[in-house]
């Protein structure tokens, strides 16, 4: 990856801090830009992360642990509105951002009092649109981290409608940005003026795979090929019953607080994971994960070498993308929502078991080489 070369703002003398403005809608936004955040405070030891999101300040201080950081309680864009964790609410997700654009002034204004008070070196979002214009309004560098921009993702609801602007005041503000580092698994496209391709970023697991077996009790299991079921969230709400009938030799590993009745082992983590283990652990250790495919769930299934079974998602845009990403990446297959729905699961996870694709070359440490594309932009080192 190339570098800019902009004023310097890290003076000497001066602690520097940078700003993380990160969206509430998907926790992959989070472990991905946590994971930059990290390994830019990695390289420069004075450096303070400022981190405004929604997501609760415990789930920042687990990805963080060991660093400084202040965490700001704050939210942006309202992102796709869900009838479920696999179908969008267009008319919802339309009417949200009308209510948004009322009060976007005086969001605005609060935003650049923020800058002025806070006095950052940048500002780095993944992906609220917002805090890109709030840095233009101070003259700091805004630097863009995503597989897509909202006004992507909006586009198809909009298109036709007399809420086509909305697309528009969004690449507006991403317009004032300084670059935007496009991340794979997504959109070609950004409106930012500078675009840049950056290496996968996401989770590797700490544990060996036998580790994460013995603490889950599978490793007395050595012939079954293990699934991770992980649909969603922690929470099945509205969902009714799934019973999967005819599992085969599989073992499963149910995470979130779901309806699934199997007729085969099973370990429920309806609401913490064991202690010590981490999520990218449980893919490691499993032999295939049945999901819905987001960035954060597909990266972690490609950089620990794990085959993903993926959900049918109506209504997202990035769910294409997605699901091309995965078939080049290494071995995958698809799942029908209905089929998933009706508990028809072994054909999938036995497709994406045996799939011949080779696993594609991953960069070994990718928020180490995007941290450093930032650092020179920002003359950190």
């Amino acid at each position: 990856m190339s570098s800019m070369s902009p004023t310097p703002h890290a003076r000497p003398g001066r602690r520097a801090s940078v700003h993380f403005a990160l969206t509430s809608h998907g926790f992959g936004h989070m472990t991905r830009a946590l994971a930059l955040a990290r390994a830019l405070a990695e390289r420069r030891s004075d450096l303070e992360l400022i981190v405004s999101t929604e997501i609760p300040e415990e789930r920042i201080a687990r990805e963080l642990s060991g660093i400084r950081f202040r965490y700001r309680k704050t939210g942006y864009e309202p992102g796709a509105a869900q009838r479920s964790c696999f179908e969008t609410d267009i008319d919802a997700t339309r009417a949200a951002y009308r209510r948004f654009f009322e009060s976007y002034d005086e969001r605005l204004r609060e935003e650049v009092r923020f800058l002025e008070e806070t006095r950052p070196i940048a500002v780095v979002a993944d992906i609220p649109a917002l805090p890109i214009r709030a840095a233009a309004e101070t003259s700091l560098p805004a630097i863009g981290v995503s597989n897509f921009t909202w006004d992507w993702i909006l586009e198809p609801m909009v298109d036709g409608t007399d809420d086509a602007w909305i697309v528009e005041r969004l690449a507006s503000d991403y317009r004032s940005g300084t670059i935007y580092y496009r991340l794979p698994l997504g959109a070609s496209t950004a409106p930012f003026p500078r675009l840049e391709a950056a290496p996968l970023v996401g989770r590797r697991a700490r544990l060996p795979r036998e580790r994460t077996r013995e603490i889950l009790d599978l490793s007395d299991r050595p012939t079954r090929p293990v699934a991770l079921v992980c649909p969603g969230g922690w929470s099945a709400e509205g969902w009714g019953r799934i019973r999967v009938e005819d599992p085969g030799e599989f073992a499963f590993i149910l995470v979130g607080d779901l309806p699934i009745d199997v007729d085969a082992p099973a370990i429920r983590l309806p609401h913490r994971l064991p202690e010590g283990v981490t999520f990218p652990d449980l893919v490691a250790a499993s032999d295939v994960v049945l999901t819905k495919p987001g960035y954060g769930i597909a990266s972690e299934c490609i950089l620990n070498r794990t085959p993903c079974a993926g959900i049918e998602r109506r209504g997202f845009r990035e769910a294409p993308d997605l699901v091309l990403g995965l078939r080049a990446a290494g071995p995958s297959s698809e799942i029908t929502l209905d089929d998933f729905f009706a508990g028809r699961w072994r054909e999938s996870l036995e497709q994406a078991i045996e799939d011949a694709t080779p696993w594609a070359p991953v960069p070994d440490d990718g928020a180490g080489e995007l941290a450093a594309s930032i650092a020179r932009i920002l003359e950190l080192d």
